[in-house]
């Protein structure tokens, strides 16, 4: 999994992103600049599991429709499961 992170330059202000994988670490200098940066918390996707069996197929997100046809998120698990 390579989640992306916000990181912030403490000496320019410059804002970037970066795809690591977990395990890696922090980004250390700004890549305009060369100043140290900190990683910022973001609101973003974060990790998206898929159901078993399903393929990703009901992905509303990814198709703009749920399994069953709906075009808005079910309530309860839909067809039935």
């Amino acid at each position: 999994m390579m989640p992306t992170y916000e990181y912030e330059c403490t000496a320019c202000g410059g804002r970037f992103e970066r795809r690591q994988r977990m395990a890696d670490p922090p980004v250390a200098a700004c890549p305009a600049c060369g100043g140290g940066v900190r990683r910022l918390i973001s609101g973003g996707a974060g990790i998206i599991l898929k159901r078993e069996g399903r393929g990703g197929a009901c992905s509303l997100e990814q198709a703009g429709r749920t399994c069953c046809g709906r075009e808005e998120r079910c309530d309860a698990p839909p067809c039935g499961e």
